[in-house]
Protein backbone atom coordinates (compact mmCIF):
# COMPACT_ATOMS: atom_id res chain seq x y z
CA UNK A 1 0.00 0.00 0.00
CA UNK A 2 1.64 3.30 -1.05
CA UNK A 3 1.08 6.28 1.08
CA UNK A 4 1.15 10.26 0.05
CA UNK A 5 3.50 12.11 1.75
CA UNK A 6 1.77 13.64 4.14
CA UNK A 7 0.35 10.29 5.14
CA UNK A 8 3.47 9.00 5.74
CA UNK A 9 4.67 12.14 7.66
CA UNK A 10 1.24 11.53 9.99
CA UNK A 11 2.14 7.96 10.25
CA UNK A 12 5.84 8.96 11.41
CA UNK A 13 4.79 11.96 13.91
CA UNK A 14 1.87 9.51 15.56
CA UNK A 15 4.26 6.75 15.62
CA UNK A 16 7.22 9.03 17.08
CA UNK A 17 4.78 10.23 19.58
CA UNK A 18 3.60 7.04 21.22
CA UNK A 19 7.24 5.80 20.78
CA UNK A 20 8.15 8.27 23.35
CA UNK A 21 4.46 7.68 25.24
CA UNK A 22 6.07 4.09 25.86
CA UNK A 23 8.91 4.85 26.51
CA UNK A 24 8.25 7.51 28.96
CA UNK A 25 5.77 4.66 30.45
CA UNK A 26 8.61 1.94 30.79
CA UNK A 27 11.25 3.81 32.45
CA UNK A 28 9.10 5.66 34.85
CA UNK A 29 10.90 5.36 37.96
CA UNK A 30 7.00 4.95 39.72
CA UNK A 31 6.30 2.62 37.32
CA UNK A 32 3.11 0.42 38.75
CA UNK A 33 3.27 -2.06 35.70
CA UNK A 34 3.38 -5.33 36.29
CA UNK A 35 5.53 -8.02 34.50
CA UNK A 36 3.31 -8.94 31.78
CA UNK A 37 2.16 -5.08 31.58
CA UNK A 38 5.47 -4.98 30.97
CA UNK A 39 6.08 -6.85 28.29
CA UNK A 40 3.34 -5.58 26.62
CA UNK A 41 4.53 -2.27 25.99
CA UNK A 42 7.78 -3.52 25.40
CA UNK A 43 6.26 -5.42 22.80
CA UNK A 44 4.24 -2.80 21.55
CA UNK A 45 7.11 -0.13 21.96
CA UNK A 46 9.16 -2.31 19.68
CA UNK A 47 6.42 -3.11 16.70
CA UNK A 48 6.56 0.88 16.61
CA UNK A 49 10.17 1.17 16.37
CA UNK A 50 10.41 -1.35 13.64
CA UNK A 51 7.25 0.64 11.94
CA UNK A 52 9.14 3.97 11.97
CA UNK A 53 12.27 2.29 10.54
CA UNK A 54 10.55 0.59 8.10
CA UNK A 55 8.65 4.00 7.10
CA UNK A 56 12.39 5.52 6.78
CA UNK A 57 13.42 2.97 4.62
CA UNK A 58 11.06 3.55 2.14
CA UNK A 59 11.14 6.93 2.17
CA UNK A 60 14.89 7.06 1.34
CA UNK A 61 14.38 3.85 -1.15
CA UNK A 62 11.64 6.28 -2.96
CA UNK A 63 13.87 9.49 -3.01
CA UNK A 64 16.23 7.54 -5.12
Amino acid sequence: MEYSLDQELLINSLAKEKVSDLQRLLHEKNSVLSDQQREGVSRELRQYQELLFQNRLNRQIELR
